[in-house]
């Protein structure tokens, strides 16, 4: 089913995500604003002075004014004589962004139901079962946490009981700690790592110093 810019609420789309435009509240109102004025008269060229009556700061709606005709957000037409304001083109930008946003979540999505689908397989291959639809949400988390697969495949493994069966609480732990140790890889030795190197060394040095007055006679 086609769906056009008119089944979008594009201020419902903007409220939450005016930032990505580089807006603040000031401006969502003034388009807003705008937007009711134009939905009553069409043709008109919205000032100051038109969207005065319906806000509080004049010299603010000025303002927001020339930055959404700088961004091109709001813009100026004519016909003939007359000028007057639309929004129409940032309405269509905000469509068209909705929709780009819509794909890349479906492609994301099937992505990772393809990666889950090779994992769970993978996994019920290490425990010699199916796996339980808890387990499944188990590996799920631990996919949306970050974790690669190799590194819940190796904690599975680990965490196999002398029975066969893959401790799930055991794996979790393993996933969390190789998670951690990776970050701290990345970035180096941690802050209280740091601090406390110093403060040993601090230490060290304070305890292995002669304190005595050399320059005393």
């Amino acid at each position: 089913m086609d769906i056009n810019a008119y089944d979008l609420d594009w201020k419902s789309i903007l409220i939450k995500k005016y930032k990505n435009y580089d807006l603040d509240e000031i401006d969502c109102m003034v388009l807003f604003v705008s937007d009711a004025v134009l939905h009553v008269e069409p043709k008109t060229l919205i000032t100051k002075e038109i969207l005065s009556p319906y806000m509080v700061d004049g010299d603010k709606i000025d303002d927001s004014l020339s930055r959404l005709m700088e961004k091109q957000y709001i813009a100026i037409k004519n016909e003939g004589n007359a000028f007057f304001t639309s929004l129409e083109e940032f309405k269509k930008k905000i469509f068209d962004d909705a929709i780009k946003d819509m794909v890349l979540k479906n492609q994301s999505n099937t992505l990772n139901s393809r990666r889950s689908d090779s994992l769970y397989q993978e996994i019920e291959s290490i425990a010699n079962r199916s796996l339980t639809p808890l387990e499944r949400d188990q590996v799920t988390s631990w996919i949306k946490s970050g974790a690669e697969d190799g590194m819940i495949k190796e904690a599975c493994e680990k965490s196999l009981t002398k029975a066969g069966n893959i401790s799930f609480k055991t794996a979790d732990r393993l996933i969390l700690e190789m998670q951690r140790s990776q970050t701290r890889k990345s970035i180096g030795a941690s802050t209280v790592n740091e601090d406390t190197k110093q403060r040993e060394e601090l230490r060290e040095f304070l305890l292995n110093s002669d304190w005595t007055y050399h320059g005393k006679k």
